[in-house]
C-alpha cells in the first residue's frame, strides 16, 4: 500500500507540473492519491492534458526541415518522412550511408554530436575571423589561388558572415540534425520517443535564434552554399524553388504553422 501511495504522489506531482507547464485550464479537485481508482483517473487525466499542444509542436518541428522534405518529395506531417516500407528502408539506408557514412546507431550519434558541438558553423566562423585580418587585396589574392569549391566557401563567408553574426550557420546545422533524427527513426536506429527527445531542444534553439521561417530558410540555403559549390551548382536551383514554395504557398507548413508557437 505504501508503494502505491508513493507512486500516486509522484504521478500527482507530475500532473500538477504538467498543468502549470502547459497552462492547462482543466479543473480538478485536490484529492489524496490513496486508491487505485484515483491513480487510474490521474493517469487518464495526465495523458489527456499532456496531449494538448503536442501535435502542433511536432508539426512545427517537422517544418524546420521543410526545404529538404519538399526537395525530396516527402511528407511534411510524419516523423519518418516516408512510409516505412521495405523498399524505402533499403533506399534510405543506402542514401544515409552515401551522404553521411551512417550505417548504425553509433554512426548516427557520432554525427549528431558533431552537428551539435561543431557542425559547419565552426569553420564558417573561423574563416570569417581570419578574413577580418586580411586587407581586401590580400583576400582577393588568396581567392585566386583556390579551387572552385574553396573559393565559393570563402565568397559565401565574405557575403554573409558579418551580417549573420551569432546566428552563424545554426539553421543549416540544426535543421540537418533534425533531419538525421527523422532518418534515424525511419531506419530503426532510434525509437520515436528518442527521436523527439533529441529533436525538441534543437527546435527550441532554432526558434530562439531566428525571427521567422523565412529567416531560418535563408540560413539553411546559405549553409548549403558554404558546404558545397558542386552540390549548389547541381541542385541549388531546386532547393531555392522548394524554399520559395514554402514561403509563397498558402498551404505550406510555413504558412499554416505560426513561427511563434509555444514549444515549451
Amino acid at each position: 500500500m505504501r508503494q502505491v501511495s508513493d507512486h500516486g504522489s509522484d504521478l500527482w506531482a507530475r500532473l500538477l507540473s504538467c498543468r502549470q507547464k502547459y497552462r492547462l485550464t482543466c479543473q480538478f479537485r485536490i484529492l489524496k492519491p490513496t486508491s487505485k481508482t484515483l491513480l487510474l483517473s490521474l493517469v487518464y487525466l495526465y495523458v489527456a492534458c499532456t496531449q494538448g499542444q503536442k501535435d502542433e509542436q511536432k508539426a512545427w518541428v517537422l517544418a524546420t526541415t521543410a526545404i529538404l522534405t519538399e526537395y525530396n518529395h516527402e511528407q511534411h506531417d510524419i516523423l519518418e518522412g516516408v512510409d516505412r516500407t521495405e523498399d524505402n528502408i533499403t533506399k534510405h539506408k543506402m542514401l544515409l550511408n552515401y551522404w553521411w557514412g551512417i550505417d548504425s546507431r553509433e554512426d548516427l550519434f557520432f554525427l549528431l554530436e558533431w552537428l551539435e558541438q561543431i557542425g559547419h558553423r565552426k569553420r564558417f566562423d573561423e574563416m570569417g575571423q581570419y578574413m577580418n585580418t586580411l586587407s581586401r587585396e590580400e583576400f582577393n589574392r588568396m581567392l585566386r589561388g583556390l579551387n572552385k569549391d574553396d573559393r565559393s566557401s570563402w565568397e559565401t563567408v565574405m557575403e554573409h558572415w558579418s551580417a549573420l553574426g551569432p546566428k552563424s550557420l545554426v539553421g543549416w546545422d540544426y535543421c540537418r540534425y533534425i533531419h538525421l533524427c527523422r532518418r534515424g527513426y525511419l531506419l530503426g536506429y532510434v525509437s520515436k520517443n528518442e527521436a523527439w527527445s533529441l529533436i525538441m531542444p534543437k527546435a527550441r534553439l532554432l526558434q530562439a535564434t531566428f525571427d521567422s521561417w523565412k529567416d531560418l530558410g535563408e540560413n539553411y540555403l546559405i549553409g548549403r552554399e558554404f558546404w558545397s559549390f558542386e552540390r549548389t551548382e547541381a541542385s541549388g536551383e531546386f532547393f531555392h524553388q522548394a524554399y520559395e514554395k514554402m514561403i509563397n504557398d498558402p498551404a505550406s507548413p510555413w504558412n499554416t504553422i505560426p513561427w511563434g508557437l509555444n514549444l515549451e
